[in-house]
């Protein structure tokens, strides 16, 4: 009998930890972008523009704007959504804060004139991630022995795409042109 105490005992602790995980529990969305949009009770309208896309070493780069408007109080959000195609095979898309915007094109900034100086070891990765996910990075590539650049989404599934220092110079022009055109709809309100 002590023996099937001590056993009921034994399992009833180790399935306690167990009943936390039966909980279900929603996150809130990483950008104020996302919980305007999730809002309920209320018409939300979604305006949106491509404002590029190009070409990478393996894959294709997407910068699209957003605004939302909430129609009963005309409270406006805006953002963007850099959709990383790799390969023609996985595609992602991470929504970017507008007041993530202009940190993220300093950041391109550094990372682009980023070298090998910046580390005592031979190979250097210089990284900029947003709330939501999306990455810029520059590292030293033992491959060709140069810096190059990777775009990484990983919102939903991971999407990672591989350019050279032009090509994130390019997308570096996309998202300034996303912010020149969010600035001017703000001007007009």
């Amino acid at each position: 009998m002590k023996h099937i105490t001590r056993l009921l005992v034994t399992a009833l602790f180790a399935a306690l930890p167990l009943l936390g995980l039966a909980e279900e529990t929603n996150a809130l969305p990483p950008t104020l972008f996302e919980v305007f949009e999730s809002v309920t009770g209320r018409v939300i309208i979604k305006g949106t523009e491509e404002i590029g896309s190009f070409t990478a070493k393996s894959g294709i780069i997407t910068v699209k704007c957003h605004e939302l408007r909430d129609v009963a109080s005309n409270q406006r959000q805006f953002g963007l959504t850099v959709i990383v195609r790799q390969n023609e095979q996985v595609e992602d898309a991470t929504i970017i804060d507008d007041d993530e915007l202009d940190s993220l094109v300093h950041s391109i900034d550094y990372i682009s004139k980023a070298d090998p100086s910046l580390s005592s070891f031979s190979h250097f990765e210089a990284a900029y991630s947003t709330k939501a996910g999306f990455r810029v990075a520059s590292y030293s590539s033992r491959r060709t022995g140069t810096v190059e650049a990777a775009l990484t989404s990983n919102r939903l599934i991971r999407s990672k795409c591989w350019l050279n220092l032009a090509q994130l110079a390019q997308f570096k022009g996309l998202l300034e042109q996303a912010q020149t055109k969010l600035d001017s709809i703000r001007k007009k309100r």
